[in-house]
């Protein structure tokens, strides 16, 4: 095993929802819109946290077990209503990052949030020039735990897994580091 002192730290990869967005408060409320516009039983907060690490329409289907087609629309047009009416990061992430990025940290999002969702969130979180690869889950991707997106992202970065923190907020993103 190699001494902790021999290794030197050259990059941060995060995940996306619930490590530097919040996601949470907007999902609770747009989950409540589309069970009550669909006749579903609203969903509980607990019920909501323990299923929330599924990928996005697998916990969608799990509480609306219906038409997925329409159960999806209905979501994302509430979604596109709200989602841009306030800044989502959590406070102290710009200044977080740009630090790392001012001592030479190399920086990376890997989530499992699906392009269509964490691209335009992404952009509005004028990270840009502070994250060096953001990866948001795309069709042919394996969702975490596979390790296989890290690894991508960590070769992106010409870095090797000792050299890598990864930080999210899931057993997922645990058992995927």
């Amino acid at each position: 095993m190699q001494n902790s002192t021999d290794i030197q730290l050259k990059a941060v990869v995060f995940d996306w929802d619930l490590t530097l967005w919040n996601s949470w408060d907007i999902h609770m409320a747009l989950m409540n819109q589309t069970a009550e516009v669909l006749g579903y039983p609203q969903p509980t907060t607990a019920d909501l946290g323990v299923e929330y690490s599924r990928p996005f329409q697998e916990h969608l289907a799990w509480f609306f077990p219906g038409d997925q087609e329409i159960v999806l629309e209905t979501y994302m047009s509430y979604y596109h209503a709200v989602v841009w009416q306030e800044q989502r990061l959590y406070p102290g992430i710009p200044e977080l990052i740009k630090r790392l990025k001012d001592n030479a940290y190399r920086t990376a999002i890997l989530s499992d949030k699906r392009q269509i969702f964490g691209v335009p969130e992404f952009e509005y979180s004028e990270l840009g020039e502070l994250i060096d690869r953001p990866v948001f889950f795309a069709d042919g991707m394996s969702a975490k735990p596979d390790p296989d997106g890290l690894q991508d992202v960590m070769k992106s970065l010409e870095i090797s897994p000792e050299e890598c923190l990864f930080i999210g907020d899931s057993h997922r993103d645990i058992e995927c580091a």
